[in-house]
């Protein structure tokens, strides 16, 4: 964070969270659902207004309107905690996931307010993960407008069994405030066709969605004017010093791709529960396969960076 900003009641507030070592957070759709689910559990819990959210790979931004800086720290550190243990216990890593401190910046005036949503919502755009922000499923600005964006209808009484009894699961886990676990989502989707993974993956976020669309768009005009005004700009933050590595994030796919069908590891769960010796010998063949430089095949790979001799 630039300078010492201090916390001023009743503003909004812009965190901005990155991973020891730079390292990526989200490789699938289970990591993204998993925080998703526990992040919204916990801001219910904390009564916290979430005006925005956006899942990067490697970074997350979140906007906040919390009554004192006190709340908004236990805020954080629950739903950080929270998900660096379930996510080490996963992955069978150990230690802090998150940096121990977080950036954020208050945004009193509707202006700063509007440019700071603005900034989130394009992060995908700015990453070439999707053309437009209302078209990038992890900032979850199209779910103000429509319960499955990007799937088809839920119709359960057409639905195939292992997918009504998914999202039986589904509604029975939300309604005892519990996130979604790893195991579990890996159980649901197991017997699940694409289509009907995308089904229940806009139906997970629909059902625990805790963004606050009304009071967002509601300095822009409406929800209408909401996307237009983050499509004509692309909003700016000079308050947060951000870890910003250049190039598209669509490159952690390819790695991804590359790893299962050269056999180098048949999952990302595989490849990160792999020794860090045998993570550090795939970092050549990535690099040479991608052209993404080591920095950005470290932070791939859970290893630390280490730019000498490279």
């Amino acid at each position: 964070m630039k300078g010492r900003i201090s916390f001023k009641p009743g503003a909004v507030q812009h965190i901005y969270q990155n991973t020891c070592c730079g390292f990526l957070i989200f490789y699938s759709i289970k990591d993204y659902l998993v925080f998703f689910t526990l992040f919204s559990t916990v801001a219910r819990i904390h009564g916290i207004k979430i005006l925005g959210l956006c899942l990067m790979p490697d970074h997350i931004h979140v906007l906040v309107m919390a009554d004192n800086r006190a709340a908004l720290s236990r805020f954080v550190h629950h739903y950080t905690t929270w998900f660096s243990q379930i996510y080490n216990i996963w992955y069978e890593s150990k230690g802090p996931f998150f940096r121990s401190t977080y950036g954020f910046a208050s945004k009193v005036s509707s202006k700063d307010i509007r440019s700071a949503i603005a900034y989130l919502l394009n992060n995908p755009v700015e990453k070439q993960l999707s053309k437009r922000p209302e078209e990038a499923q992890w900032n979850f600005l199209a779910y103000g407008e429509s319960r499955h964006p990007f799937s088809d209808p839920l119709r359960l009484r057409e639905a195939s069994a292992p997918l009504r009894r998914a999202v039986r699961e589904v509604t029975i886990t939300r309604d005892a405030d519990r996130p979604l676990g790893y195991s579990q989502l890996s159980l649901m989707a197991k017997d699940l066709r694409p289509g009907e993974l995308k089904q229940l993956t806009d139906f997970i976020i629909s059902k625990y969605n805790c963004i606050d669309y009304d009071t967002a768009a509601g300095y822009f005009g409406n929800y209408s004017d909401l996307v237009a005004g983050v499509n004509t700009a692309k909003g700016s933050e000079y308050d947060i010093r951000e870890d910003f590595v250049s190039g598209s994030d669509l490159i952690y796919a390819k790695m991804t791709k590359f790893l299962i069908e050269k056999k180098l590891a048949g999952s990302v769960e595989e490849m990160l529960r792999l020794p860090p010796q045998k993570r550090i010998e795939l970092l050549e063949p990535l690099d040479i396969y991608t052209g993404a430089g080591y920095r950005k095949v470290s932070k791939y790979l859970h290893l630390e960076y280490s730019p000498v001799g490279r």
